[in-house]
């Protein structure tokens, strides 16, 4: 499992001395980060012997007699009142001395031991340093300067200290000696004094899960969000002297951060202890955080006893949620995550028990926690197992989920199910009875991401798979160098069968190209992965256990794995090549229909079902497609890399393909079998390429459509096409739905194959008076807007997908895009971003003009506002307006007519 352990920050400059106030820690945010992933190094080999004597000091309720420097500064002698002595280290180093003070509301300091007491400034401007009791100083190592840290912010120091300086500090108020030293702070009683109170707070490290070293504080929440249940963090603290008396004391966490350096909103770890040590000195805490949200926090317990605080040593506490969509299957033992592709192997004259193989937990491979060790007491989790693929006759399993097989080499699948919290979470997994021969003797190799049980190989090349085993490597089988082996199989029993094998071993890499019919197990030493490698158009192999074999192919490889020697299998592959010579896609036959005739219902069905090759749009180009391989984009075929080739003659083509390929409309590329399409004119449309003829009655089906031939060769013989293959080109923005057609008439039709009837005006709907139904109602001078019609008519609010086609109502369920609707901002037809999108890169306009002399001579159109303005009182019963439509592919008319009524 990943190392997880929390460096504890060596914070050597730390000490707050004020009016009423004791010692406060801070810490080192440096550290809090670089630590997450570093194991606490020793800093002096006798760390162990000397917090012995200074706890056993204090618990002995000692005080300090005296205490020196040595003559080169590199170490404090502290004498205790029996005459015992504690050696404080300094690396060598000449150790500075700090007391720290607040006098007339600014920070002061000395480093001489009171001799001399001087202002604390800042760095860069000088000024001095408010100082209050709620200040706390920082010891940034990575500078060494000292901080202090207010409320608004850190404020930096001129003053230096060496960070493998351990610091000694007198409170001369309450007559303590502190020393910070290995991480932890201790406060000793000076001769004389009459401190009573805590002297040391300290975080015992305790281990959730093998290495993580955090407090985890956890809550359970279900698919739907809710939290069903939780758990605070608990720590156990060591209090010094440990028969001090705490029911008096209040217990708080300070400095809660985050430790990447970024503040949360008001974070807390809210405190509940029953205030008694237990016969080791030790305090259990409950933690619950509050407003917590970053992944860590580092904190210190502060103790106030008799107005003097203590805290302890930083610790961290990860406050994390659970929630039940993360769940995952893994591995119990090794925790990593089950992969579909693998099977839970057992002997088959023995059982397996699922219950201890595989559950259901959260986090990431190799690192998974299960439910059931969360610690969620009250959390109701049930287990239940079922076969679901050879039940009874081959495999059985008890409600416990003991797993057993009546036969040898034989798989199936088992559905595991964990109901937590009411909610089910299930995973089929693949299960295999192995023969105890080969189980015992042989240690397996399985696929990750492929299952070796049906091997596909290809026309050309060869297959590299990778295997491995959750349990061991090679490594720890006594293999150190990069090799291959040939690949066998123990018939019954008895002797080996051996694959064939012409490629030298000896020069095999994981880039080699076998023969056909070649595969061979390989390790790189480099990359510490084995790889089964297979050769183009293997076959032949059935359910076998493929074992390593030695140089000379007469029994297995030996290894040795715990003073134990076994054999490296690859079990239960079956190898086929599959060979499926090039068939056409289902889903590129669609129905053509042909529509005749502007007034029919539905269209007539010309054609029928039709192979059609997808189009392509290009926001730039317009419609076309450009290098599209025809092989894969219109055939299924196997292997992927068999010699498939398809033949276009330009003379085999219809009138219209054949002047668009002089044209250089149509290009195709023999070498790649790739066809382009290109639009380099206004009006080119891909269907103009399907059909030889403009009217349906006359259309020749012979001429229609592209024609192309095709060989395969797998190595299986050689598949011809019989003749050419006709296919029609589908347009992907015209046509969009599950259909095409072909318009045979000049006039066409909007796209549900019927004329609306939505075209006449009525005076009333005009004027918006039911009262006003003439000609002559009409006021000479007065604008009306035809959007006083369009906005009251379903038809034109939801929109006209008008001339595009993606098959009749009833049959396509394909709901077309809207090329013109009513705009209630502008109160007029407009064309939709769609249709300005994929129909008119060049050219689009909507005109409305008079139709006919008398309309003309009687209004005056305005076709920007879609109005008109009445110049004379009509004589006329009606009056006629054309809406042209433009785009880059088509120019279509509407014609409506206002009437009486």
């Amino acid at each position: 499992m990943m190392n997880k352990r929390v460096l504890n920050s060596f914070l050597y400059g730390a000490l707050l001395f004020s009016l009423g106030t004791g010692v406060v820690s801070c810490k080192d945010y440096d550290s809090d980060i670089e630590g997450l992933n570093n194991r606490i190094s020793t800093v002096e080999s006798d760390m162990d012997r000397f917090k012995e004597k200074i706890e056993a000091a204090l618990n002995a309720n000692l005080t300090v007699q005296s205490w020196y420097p040595s003559e080169d500064q590199s170490q404090y002698t502290i004498v205790l009142s029996n005459g015992d002595e504690l050696y404080v280290q300094a690396s060598n180093k000449a150790t500075p001395f700090y007391q720290f003070k607040v006098e007339e509301g600014t920070w002061r300091y000395t480093k001489d031991k009171g001799a001399g007491w001087y202002k604390v400034l800042t760095f860069g401007t000088e000024q001095e340093i408010p100082g209050t009791d709620k200040d706390q100083l920082y010891y940034d190592k990575s500078n060494g300067y000292i901080y202090i840290q207010k409320t608004e912010g850190l404020v930096q120091t001129t003053i230096t200290a060496d960070k493998d300086t351990p610091i000694l500090a007198e409170n001369k108020e309450n007559k303590t000696l502190s020393v910070y030293i290995y991480g932890e702070n201790y406060i000793l009683p000076v001769q004389g004094g009459g401190f009573s109170g805590i002297s040391s707070i300290l975080f015992q490290k305790q281990f959730v899960f093998e290495e993580d070293e955090f407090l985890e504080a956890a809550s359970y929440t279900n698919k739907l969000g809710k939290v069903v249940t939780a758990h605070t963090a608990t720590a156990k603290f060591k209090i010094l002297p440990k028969d001090i008396d705490l029911s008096e004391a209040d217990f708080q966490c300070a400095d809660i951060h985050e430790l990447k350096l970024t503040r949360a909103e008001v974070p807390q770890l809210l405190v509940n202890t029953n205030k008694k040590l237990d016969e080791n000195g030790l305090l259990t805490v409950e933690l619950t955080p509050s407003n917590m949200t970053a992944p860590y926090y580092g904190a210190v317990l502060e103790i106030t006893l008799d107005k003097t605080t203590t805290s302890s040593n930083y610790f961290v506490v990860k406050p994390t949620s659970y929630s039940a969509s993360n769940g995952l299957f893994a591995y119990r033992e090794t925790r990593t995550l089950y992969q579909d592709s693998e099977s839970l192997k057992f002997i088959s004259t023995e059982s397996l028990d699922l219950a201890k193989t595989i559950g259901w937990g959260f986090g990431e491979s190799g690192e998974v926690k299960f439910v059931d060790e969360l610690g969620f007491g009250e959390l109701a989790i049930e287990t239940t197992y079922e076969l679901t693929e050879n039940p009874n006759n081959t495999f059985e399993v008890t409600d416990k989920g003991v797993l057993t097989a009546k036969a040898a080499n034989k798989s199936g699948k088992v559905k595991v199910t964990y109901t937590v919290a009411e909610e089910e979470f299930s995973k089929e997994v693949l299960i295999y009875s192995q023969d105890e021969s080969t189980a015992k003797n042989g240690i397996g190799l399985t696929g990750v991401t492929e299952l070796l049980s049906n091997i596909e190989s290809l026309y050309k090349g060869t297959k590299v798979i990778k295997v491995h085993n959750a349990q061991t490597t090679l490594e720890n089988m006594g293999v150190t160098a990069s090799k291959a082996w040939k690949l066998g199989t123990q018939l019954n029993g008895g002797s080996w069968e051996t694959i064939p094998m012409t490629t030298n071993l000896a020069t095999i890499t994981q880039e080699t190209e076998l023969a056909n019919g070649e595969v061979c197990l390989y390790y790189d030493a480099a990359q510490k992965a084995n790889y089964l490698l297979v050769g183009p158009q293997t076959e032949g192999i059935d359910g076998a256990n493929l074992f390593a074999m030695n140089d000379e192919g007469t029994d297995k490889a030996a290894f040795t794995l715990n003073e134990k020697e076994v054999g490296l299998y690859i079990g239960n592959v079956t190898s086929k090549y599959v060979v499926e010579a090039p068939t056409k896609k289902p889903e590129l036959n669609i129905m053509i229909y042909g529509k005749a005739g502007i007034n029919n219902e539905t269209p007539s069905i010309r054609l029928g079902e039709r192979y059609t090759i997808p189009g392509v749009y290009d926001e730039t180009e317009g419609y076309h497609f450009t290098n599209v391989d025809l092989r894969k984009t219109l055939y299924n075929f196997k292997p992927a890399d068999a010699e498939f080739t398809i033949t276009l003659n330009k003379n085999d083509q219809n009138t219209k393909v054949k002047e668009r390929w002089d044209a250089n409309n149509v290009i195709w590329d023999a070498a790649n079998y790739t066809l382009t399409l290109v639009r380099n004119s206004p009006h080119m449309q891909l269907f103009q390429l399907n059909f030889n003829d403009k009217k349906i009655n006359e259309m020749n089906e012979a001429d229609n459509g592209l024609k192309f031939s095709w060989t395969f060769n797998a190595g299986k013989g050689e598949v011809k096409s019989e003749g050419n293959e006709q296919w029609y080109i589908k347009d992907p923005v015209r046509q969009p739905g599950e259909h095409t057609i072909y318009m045979g008439s000049d006039k066409q039709p909007n796209a549900t194959g019927v004329v609306s009837k939505d075209y006449e005006i009525k005076v009333s709907e005009i004027t918006g008076d039911d009262t006003k139904t003439k000609m002559a109602d009409l006021e000479v001078g007065k604008k009306y807007y035809l959007g006083n019609y369009f906005k009251n008519h379903a038809f034109w609010t939801n929109g006209c997908s008008w001339d595009v086609y993606g098959g009749p109502t009833g049959l396509t369920g394909t709901k077309l895009p809207v090329l013109l609707k009513y705009d209630s901002a502008g109160n007029k037809i407009v064309m939709t971003d769609y249709c300005k999108k994929y129909f008119c890169k060049q050219n689009y306009s909507l005109v409305l003009e008079p139709q006919g002399n008398e309309t003309s001579s009687t209004l005056d159109v305005n076709s920007e506002e879609q109005s008109f303005t009445l110049k004379i009182v009509p004589t006329t019963t009606n009056f006629q307006f054309k809406f042209t439509f433009i785009s880059d592919y088509s120019s279509q008319n509407m014609f409506f007519r206002i009437i009486e009524g």
